[in-house]
């Protein structure tokens, strides 16, 4: 028996491994894509074993394989998802997505500058991303396919389309090699894709400029695009846009949304901050709607969407406003001392501390807490209500020492008076 045929009997066998693989995969970046409000179709398959064996055979022709793990080795891509985006500029935000979810081996940008079709071609032919990943955060029971590779394939869905056409006709041809007259007719064809593409790109800007028009997001999909299609590109490359799905939850609450007004908050991003875009978009908008002691604030309806209209979300609301004040505190501090930021800015702990405001000891408390009001914002995992309201009494004590430190008494004073009334 040969070197591939062992290696298929063996394939067969693991067969739904391979499509077990694909499938956590795929439900891994899918529900990613939906918290990003990125439009995307995705699918997932492991290569068919009767497909396989003529690109095993091809392969072997050009350099023979001695053993069964050779073909293991040379084979990337038994598993596979592939991600068929709306908008062809999305890819770098699936790029983001796919580095924080999977352990990402090697990735690879088409077309290549060293590759050379097999025809002569006008136009430049596969525009995506593919990535060979593992896996990173596995459930229990389920660690077995912790650390086998797959392939994940980035494309517009039209690119991907003309990609499955092209390649099955001329590198997979099942009726013979094609003619000159068949292969400019695909050529032709992958013009018109790649001027799908730009139709593609100009849609999704028209989908922004109606947003802002008509002053209305009814989707998460409509708010990724106005960020996207806002901001200067280089602050897409230096940071990540984040979990959209929590700043549209926010946004929910709005009665009349003021697209101005939240091009005044994209105006104010910082590209120098470790957050996300949208975290610095929420922090800047719960800031600004916080009224220390109204009853029907933002706050607290954006913490019953989340936890449920029955849960106790007091704790949650003390925690979140107390650290808004804190902010404030420490923004008024830095403007008395000229250090005026047009930009967002989140409030450094070290700096009080040179400035014996703050111990170290209790700065290390204050970035504890950090961590804590970024994972209730988040929903992720947290503590009780009842851990959070003790713990929102230490932070109103911190936030105290910090208060005494500003010159104006004014300014002081209202910043007491709003601890004060945080229940």
């Amino acid at each position: 028996m040969s070197v591939i045929e062992d290696f298929l009997e063996q394939y067969n066998r693991q067969y739904d491994f391979y499509t077990e693989l694909a499938r956590i995969g795929s439900n891994q970046l899918e529900q990613e894509l939906a918290k990003r409000g990125i439009k995307a179709i995705v699918s997932y398959r492991a290569k068919k074993p009767e497909r396989l064996k003529s690109k095993l055979e091809q392969r072997n022709a050009d350099k023979p394989y001695k053993k069964v793990s050779d073909v293991f080795d040379d084979i990337v891509d038994l598993a596979g998802v592939r991600v068929a985006l709306y908008f062809p500029s999305d890819r770098e935000l699936v790029n983001e997505i796919v580095h924080e979810l999977f352990s990402v081996n090697k990735r690879k940008e088409f077309p290549e500058k060293s590759y050379k079709p097999k025809f002569e071609k006008r136009f430049s032919g596969y525009w995506a991303s593919h990535y060979r990943v593992n896996i990173s955060n596995i459930n229990k029971g389920a660690d077995r396919y912790k650390n086998a590779t797959f392939e994940i394939q980035v494309a517009s869905v039209l690119m991907h389309a003309w990609s499955e056409v092209e390649h099955d006709l001329v590198y997979k041809p099942l009726s013979g090699s094609l003619s000159e007259e068949e292969l400019s007719i695909l050529d032709e064809i992958n013009g018109l894709v790649l001027t799908g593409e730009i139709a593609l790109e100009r849609l999704q800007k028209a989908m922004t400029k109606r947003t802002k028009e008509s002053n209305d997001i009814s989707n998460r999909y409509e708010l990724t695009s106005l960020i996207t299609n806002s901001l200067n590109k280089n602050y897409l490359k230096k940071l990540k846009l984040g979990d959209t799905k929590i700043l549209f939850n926010y946004l929910k609450d709005e009665i009349d949304f003021d697209a101005n007004k939240f091009s005044i908050y994209l105006n104010k991003v910082n590209q120098s901050e470790s957050e996300t875009i949208s975290d610095q978009l929420l922090t800047m908008m719960l800031t600004d709607s916080y009224i220390s002691g109204s009853e029907d604030n933002k706050i607290r309806k954006y913490f019953q969407r989340s936890l449920g209209k029955v849960a106790d979300v007091s704790g949650f609301e003390s925690f979140v406003k107390s650290w808004i004040v804190l902010e404030k505190a420490v923004s008024i501090i830095n403007s008395e001392q000229n250090k005026h930021h047009k930009k967002y800015h989140t409030a450094k702990f070290d700096d009080l501390v040179n400035k014996n405001i703050l111990t170290e000891e209790e700065a290390n408390e204050l970035s504890y807490f950090r961590r804590i009001r970024n994972n209730l914002l988040h929903g992720v995992e947290t503590p009780s209500n009842e851990e959070l309201i003790q713990g929102c009494e230490r932070l109103k004590e911190l936030s105290i020492n910090v208060i005494s430190a500003i010159k104006s008494a004014e300014e002081k004073d209202k910043l007491t008076s709003e601890l004060v009334l945080i229940s």
